[in-house]
């Protein structure tokens, strides 16, 4: 990345991070940690849906949870709201880590408490400790009545974001984690204007006047991740348009 490349990058994320609200972006090259950018990286936010991400990983480094276990629809903790498990029958099994499957590329909320009463909140912020992921906390789940505002008590910060995209491309046990991120079904965010050449593993999370979005993105052109993490938005801000349209610009600058 040349110089002048870097310094309209630099330009671009404080133009980004100067909107209403409260923001947090990074962006680092995956070929040369030194080309990066980040503002407000330790500021902290409510994870929302991010933390699934995390949640995934502790079930699948838990040596006592048998993946391939499946777990009965009409046990599941039933939802007021729209889920992709009602398509099911009641009687039809998943396994749980269909339900993963299920709580990255659609963020289904039933199905995350499926996969946390499984693995326990206590295992996921010990999985969190353990890879040094100290400003990201699990403290209520995703059932009805967590949902809205008591979520908030998650916290995270882009800084810990970028450690998690990390962790999950290290680790080959997380390689199915990957594989559902790149296939992730909510894509008006960081992908919606990168090209069709662009591979992107990504998890969105959504609260009122909370948009985040972290990615990484990978293409013959280009190799980064990009964190997005915002909160205190105006009411009816477009953030998710603000957030696709300041991804193609990174791109193209990372493209150079």
């Amino acid at each position: 990345m040349s110089d002048p490349s870097l310094s309209a990058l630099k330009q671009a994320c404080q133009s980004f991070a100067d909107q209403p609200g409260q923001i947090a972006v990074i962006v680092q090259s995956k070929s040369d940690p030194a080309h990066r950018v980040a503002i407000n990286p330790a500021l902290s936010f409510p994870s929302a849906s991010l933390i699934k991400i995390a949640i995934a990983c502790a079930a699948a480094s838990d040596p006592d949870l048998n993946l391939a276990e499946a777990r009965i629809i009409e046990d599941l903790d039933p939802t007021f709201y729209c889920s992709i498990l009602q398509a099911f029958e009641p009687g039809d099994q998943i396994s749980l880590k269909a339900l993963i499957g299920l709580m990255l590329i659609v963020s289904d909320n039933p199905a995350t408490s499926a996969v946390l009463d499984a693995v326990g909140m206590e295992t996921v912020n010990a999985w969190l400790k353990d890879n040094q992921l100290n400003d990201t906390n699990l403290s209520v789940g995703f059932d009805d009545d967590s949902l809205g505002p008591p979520l908030r008590a998650n916290l995270t910060s882009a800084e810990d974001c970028l450690s998690l995209l990390k962790c999950v491309e290290a680790k080959p046990e997380f390689d199915f984690i990957q594989h559902m991120l790149r296939n992730n079904l909510r894509n008006e965010r960081i992908p919606r204007h990168l090209p069709d050449s662009a591979v992107i593993a990504h998890k969105t999370g959504t609260l009122n006047g909370l948009v985040h979005d972290i990615a990484v993105v990978e293409s013959p052109e280009a190799a980064f991740y990009l964190i997005v993490l915002a909160d205190s938005l105006p009411e009816d801000h477009d953030f998710a348009g603000e957030i696709a349209r300041f991804a193609k610009q990174v791109y193209d600058l990372m493209v150079g």
